[in-house]
């Protein structure tokens, strides 16, 4: 009995509840001004006046559409756009701003960019917005939708077709002048760097030296010296240097037949020279010449002989014949400096009866000796 009066008691409690949501839902469902609809219970005074303004209203696939949601709410309230769906249109820009105070109004604009992905008609659905009052109660508005058109770029081709592949832009590429230029005028001055230097180093570089003159005959330099001891052998012999004077022109010979026989004739003796004559097959007469004129000059030096006026005499002329017939014959042999024929003596005719006298000197020793008494200084023969 308890148990039915209980079940009785809660199913007319179920019926009370049922009206009364029923009447709140009415009342909750009431018109908002400029087509905005509550969809949660707000204070009328509190519910937004909201406007949504489309362009343009008709696009094609890709453009975008601009939405503008414009929320006039009370003073104090706050209004947001959450985040919620836009199919079929994508979202991709969203700006909000709010307006100053007015007339106690505030006005709330948010600004939406949508891309049109598929053609056809279309209804963008209302929009949500969330309202917050000022004593905090958390409601929310919702706008009606707005028909968009979206065109097809292709809904008046009969035979679309794709279009043909395109050449690649180059957007980015690597430009080497400023390296190029750089390059070159670093080759210019490494090329002027190693032509200065090539040309310092060839300035610098010491020259080489001219070759030396060719060695005089021994015959000159013999004539030479002779006429030199000329000049001085009166002085010489007066002083007392007789000895000094026989001394030197012994000396002028043993240089010269040393270079005509190519041996150093003043580091040898008289044997040593006689016989370094002999095996280079000396003439014999001009080997007995010098060996009796070098045995004289030796016993003046070695013996402490005092020459007088005629052997110094004697020594100079001897040895200016020695001289004179061992010289090729075309060398010739100068006249006195001073002028006229004194202190020369000519060669004999019979020297240059052999042809080979002219081209080497043991030719021109195979003429004659010199025969007869050599010649004085003043050019007079001595007996």
């Amino acid at each position: 009995m308890f148990c039915a009066r209980t079940a009785r008691f809660l199913f007319a409690l179920t019926l009370i509840g049922s009206a009364s949501t029923a009447v709140f839902a009415d009342r909750a469902r009431a018109q908002v001004p400029d087509g905005g609809v509550a969809v949660e219970q707000l204070p009328a005074e509190h519910v937004p006046r909201v406007s949504l303004e489309v362009k343009p209203s008709s696009v094609s696939t890709g453009d975008t559409v601009h939405v503008s949601v414009r929320a006039d709410a009370t003073e104090g309230d706050d209004v947001t756009l959450p985040e919620q769906s836009f199919a079929p249109f994508e979202l991709t820009n969203k700006r909000p701003r709010v307006e100053p105070v007015k007339d106690g109004r505030q006005l709330f604009v948010f600004e939406l960019d949508l891309l049109a992905l598929d053609p056809g008609k279309h209804a963008l659905p209302g929009l949500e917005l969330r309202v917050v009052t000022k004593d905090g109660f958390v409601g929310s508005a919702r706008s009606g939708p707005i028909a968009v058109e979206v065109k097809s770029l292709l809904g008046n081709e009969p035979n679309a077709q794709l279009k043909p592949e395109t050449k690649p832009v180059v957007v980015m590429q690597d430009d080497y002048t400023l390296l190029y230029v750089l390059g070159g005028l670093a080759g210019a001055a490494l090329v002027a760097l190693l032509t200065w230097l090539v040309i310092r180093y060839l300035q610098r570089r010491q020259k080489p030296l001219p070759p030396p003159p060719p060695p005089r005959p021994p015959w000159e330099i013999a004539v030479e010296r002779l006429a030199a001891l000329r000049k001085r052998k009166q002085t010489m012999i007066t002083d007392g240097r007789a000895a000094q004077f026989v001394d030197e022109v012994s000396d002028v010979v043993r240089a010269y037949l040393g270079g005509l026989f190519e041996f150093d004739g003043l580091e040898t003796t008289t044997d040593e020279m006689l016989e370094l004559l002999r095996t280079r097959n000396a003439n014999a007469g001009l080997w007995q010449e010098v060996a009796a004129y070098l045995r004289r000059c030796d016993l003046v030096k070695f013996a402490k002989v005092d020459p007088d006026q005629d052997e110094a005499d004697l020594v100079f002329a001897k040895a200016q014949d020695i001289v004179q017939f061992s010289m090729p014959l075309g060398a010739g042999y100068p006249g006195n400096p001073g002028g006229g024929a004194a202190g020369s003596v000519s060669r004999p005719p019979a020297a240059a009866t052999t042809p080979a006298a002219a081209t080497t000197p043991n030719a021109a020793t195979q003429s004659r000796p010199p025969s007869g008494p050599p010649s004085s200084n003043d050019g007079s023969a001595q007996p």
